[in-house]
């Protein structure tokens, strides 16, 4: 890093000096025309080595920490890192939560799993500008709530804060969730990388070859940085031996030297590093929440000259060109935090979430009907999703009971069941002409998860208390974290049986109280519409065949009982794909042990492993039904003028066949013929939603760039194309039968090309 323009930065400095405001101080004046690189490289000249390394962790010493968050039980106030008032530099103020600011009163849409079912880029970009505006009005100023690990195994806990199990989908959605949130602060994605298991997180160590690793976990990871995140939460999981916040080759080599990452880099919380010495060597630019590794032990590894001074500078120039970037973007307006606008935009999201599974005989939407019963325990609930980091304080929360007696009024009865009494719900259901049964799961059921024996695992790693007030906190700690106690709703919601919240799943099936409940019912009253509640993959095949319709509608939001009587009514059409596979059986998917210490990823999950072990599944990757129906032709592909760094074009006609206007995603496959190495039968390359009144057509065009099609070379250690043969296969879903194929072949002439049936 070299520092320039010093003198005029000095200059600048001085005539501002007489406004306090972090603003006023940053802003060069317009006739020195100096750059955000240039004003950060000149503050970094002036700073002394303590504001230095004050800027590397948060400001909060650690045991006071520890007691605001152990007391609090969520966050109050964002997290603030480095704020060097003499300076003008305001620091960094962290907020957190992925389905909204988790400040009290923010608005709450749909968790990110329900958010990926939208297939809308375009939405999830105005969500992060809604997020970003809320953390903005709140005093926060980078939001970190962008999860970018992929679900390998759906029992994680906390697949509900994941895109899916494709990376193609996971880095489009997530890269819009960063345009959103940076037209008002900084975006934080995390974690970096191959985060999908709780319960054995911090001592987890992953095992992956270099094929899997470049092609299947990191892709999306490269998409928001390209987007522009500024900044990137390192996972606590090790890989291949190292973990990843000691991973100096996953940090300096990978993320900034061969992506050319302009952010920083700072730690998960608490454990995210162990070491000082191996963090800062890795590329970890700040240690948060509190003072610990590099408060203790930093200044003297720069003394003794194992960390240079060096790499101090470039950590806080890299820290204050983000701060730079944020501090121009205007006035926030706190009253305007979870209005009516913000609160349109979830209610659009849960709609546009909500997958249509079943509908058998067209029982879907409820017209005409008398009499509803509503039925379940989760009918009357505010359920939206995980109580820990991520759990959100909304002003209120619509369940599936308030929605539809808000949209039904008085034309028909609306009866609840909230209880047990399965007679009851019985009684209900012989006298409704229709039933909404909703079942699913809750905070309970699956979410982050902090091992009971914490301070016992990592005690080594933990500071000496300073003075009696510190030493009672880390008393309290020990009791709550030390492998015996039990201090309830702590660092992560839910008491589990053995820790602090649910964790991982241990069954990727609805709990069996729900299943009796819907044999009963349905046989009493076939006239049902299971209402899916959950964050993410539920096996339904032991009494899918029972009602008449199934509906996903995932942890909904602030909005999702308007949501869900809007699509049960037929006022909306049900729109959304599923972002993972169902599967009939457990064993098809990878195995999982919640406990393991160790364990192996390859190319193998999701519905490329279905695909390749012939396996067919219960609803394919991509699948979701609506209320109309969609004809798919005319498919023209044009292959790119330079194959290097061209792109392909789909274009494709889709006609809206039913009686009602309705939204389609659109999907686009690729199927390589002739690979040299062992390849997916087909990935998710493009994707597009349309919006189509009924009877009526509508052109699409698909833009998907060559590099989308490459593998990793372990002999060049690069990506490449191979020169194959592949088919393109448009439709609405993985295995649609109506979808179209046309052969694409890259290095041959381009010539006219005709649709196959797929």
């Amino acid at each position: 890093m070299t520092v320039e323009s010093t003198e005029a930065y000095e200059e600048r400095d001085a005539a501002a000096s007489s406004d306090p405001s972090p603003e006023m101080a940053v802003q060069p004046s317009p006739t020195q025309n100096l750059t955000d690189e240039q004003i950060a490289s000149a503050i970094v000249s002036r700073l002394s080595r303590d504001d230095k390394l004050a800027m590397r962790d948060g400001d909060q010493a650690f045991w006071p920490g520890i007691r605001n968050m152990m007391v609090s039980g969520s966050q109050s106030c964002p997290w603030a890192a480095g704020v060097l008032p003499e300076h003008h530099l305001p620091g960094i103020h962290y907020t957190e939560g992925s389905r909204g600011i988790v400040l009290k009163g923010a608005t709450t849409f749909p968790v990110v799993m329900a958010r990926a079912a939208t297939f809308d880029p375009d939405l999830e970009e105005r969500i992060g500008a809604v997020i970003g505006y809320e953390m903005r009005a709140f005093g926060g100023t980078l939001f970190g709530g962008i999860p970018l690990n992929l679900m390998r195994h759906p029992a994680w806990g906390r697949a509900q804060e994941s895109y899916g199990e494709d990376s193609f989908l996971i880095g489009t959605m997530g890269s819009a969730l960063v345009r959103g949130v940076q037209q008002h602060g900084m975006a934080c994605v995390k974690n970096f990388a191959l985060a999908s298991m709780e319960h054995s997180k911090l001592t987890l160590d992953v095992t992956i070859g270099q094929r899997a690793l470049y092609e299947m976990y990191l892709p999306h990871f490269r998409k928001a940085v390209e987007a522009g995140a500024a900044a990137v939460m390192t996972s606590y999981s090790s890989i291949n031996g190292e973990q990843c916040g000691h991973n100096r080759e996953l940090l300096t080599q990978l993320l900034k030297t061969d992506w050319g990452f302009k952010g920083f880099v700072l730690s998960d919380f608490i454990f995210g590093i162990r070491n000082a010495k191996a963090a800062a060597l890795a590329g970890v630019d700040l240690e948060m929440p509190f003072q610990l590794h590099f408060e203790q032990s930093l200044p003297d590894l720069i003394d003794e000259g194992e960390v240079s001074e060096g790499s101090l500078d470039e950590a806080c120039y890299r820290l204050i060109l983000q701060q730079l970037r944020v501090l121009r973007k205007g006035s926030y307006e706190k009253e305007k935090v979870g209005c009516a606008e913000f609160r349109a935009v979830a209610l659009e999201a849960a709609e546009k979430s909500a997958v249509l599974l079943k509908n058998k005989g067209g029982f879907l939407p409820l017209k005409n009907i008398q009499n509803i019963g509503v039925i379940g325990r989760l009918a009357s609930v505010a359920n939206t999703g995980d109580k820990g980091t991520s759990d959100t304080q909304p002003t209120h929360v619509i369940t599936p009971l308030a929605g539809l007696r808000a949209y039904y009024k008085h034309k028909i009865d609306i009866w609840q069941e909230r209880g047990q009494n399965i007679n009851r719900a019985l009684q209900i259901a012989n006298q409704a002409d229709a039933v909404v049964l909703v079942v699913g799961n809750d905070h309970s059921c699956e979410g982050e998860w902090v091992s009971s024996a914490l301070a016992a695992q990592f005690h080594e790693v933990l500071p000496q208390p300073r003075n009696r007030e510190e030493a009672q906190i880390a008393s309290q700690f020990l009791r709550s974290f030390g492998g015996g106690g039990s201090a309830g709703n702590q660092l992560a919601g839910h008491s589990g049986e053995d820790g602090y919240g649910s964790g991982d799943r241990e069954s990727l099936r609805l709990p069996p109280h729900d299943v009796e409940l819907i044999k009963q019912v349905c046989a009493v009253n076939p006239n049902c519409v299971v209402v899916v509640m959950g964050g993410g993959t539920i096996l339904m095949n032991e009494w899918e065949d029972l009602p008449a319709a199934i509906l996903l509608h995932w942890y909904p939001g602030m909005e999702g009982g308007t949501a869900l009587a809007r699509i049960l009514s037929g006022e909306v059409s049900p729109s959304g794909k599923l972002p993972f596979v169902i599967p009939r059986r457990e064993a098809d998917l990878p195995d999982f042990d919640r406990n393991a210490r160790k364990v192996i990823y390859d190319l193998w999950h999701g519905y490329r492993k279905l695909d390749r072990d012939d396996v067919t599944p219960a609803y394919p990757f991509g699948f979701g039904l609506s209320y109309t129906q969609f004809h798919y032709s005319e498919l023209v592909v044009t292959p790119p003028d330079e194959l290097r760094t061209g792109s392909i074009q789909f274009q494709f006609s889709v006609t809206n066949t039913g009686q009602v206007a309705a939204d389609e995603v659109t999907q686009v496959y690729i199927a390589p013929k002739g690979s040299a190495v062992d390849r997916a039968k087909l990935e998710l390359k493009g994707f597009q939603r349309v919006s189509i009144p009924a009877g009526k057509s509508q052109q699409v065009s698909v833009t998907v760039p060559i590099e989308e099609l490459a593998i990793f070379d372990s002999e060049r250690n690069q990506m490449v194309v191979e020169r194959i043969t592949y088919d393109v296969i448009v439709g609405s879903s993985s295995q649609d039968r109506n979808s179209l194929c046309v052969k694409l072949d890259l290095f041959a002439e381009p010539d006219e090309t005709t649709e196959e049936p797929a």
